[in-house]
């Protein structure tokens, strides 16, 4: 599962691109964990990141029909969870620790993405 939702991550970024959709993430991201036999978790996605924290463009980490074209010079998040299970979470009481409702084993990784002139650039990863 960890693998897996790894693999989802970098398969996702690998899409990523002046020109590129938007909506070819969460297909990559969907292909993988549907490779492995697991779902993704559709309730969170990734966020650009600008003047605001947590603003457009919201990434979906499933199939969908975001048309939205990539330029250079945005940056967002890509975090996909996914699960042995259905997909369908909750948040604990704490309003920070999220479960599945069925009690299936979950993973998440996260990487911030700069959109350059000629590709992508993973800003979380140090050197």
């Amino acid at each position: 599962l960890v693998h897996a939702t790894r693999e989802s991550l970098y398969a996702g970024i690998s899409t990523c691109g002046p020109g590129s959709c938007l909506s070819s993430i969460g297909s990559a991201i969907h292909d993988i964990a549907d490779s492995y036999g697991y779902d993704t978790v559709q309730k969170y996605r990734g966020h650009g990141i600008a003047d605001v924290f947590h603003c457009p463009p919201f990434v979906k980490h499933f199939r969908n029909t975001d048309k939205l074209t990539l330029e250079p010079g945005m940056i967002f998040t890509i975090e996909p969870m996914l699960t042995e299970g259905e997909g369908s979470c909750r948040e604990w009481a704490d309003d920070w620790t999220v479960v599945t409702i069925d009690g299936s084993l979950a993973a998440q990784f996260e990487h911030t993405v700069l959109i350059t002139e000629d590709g992508a650039e993973i800003l979380t990863i140090s050197e």
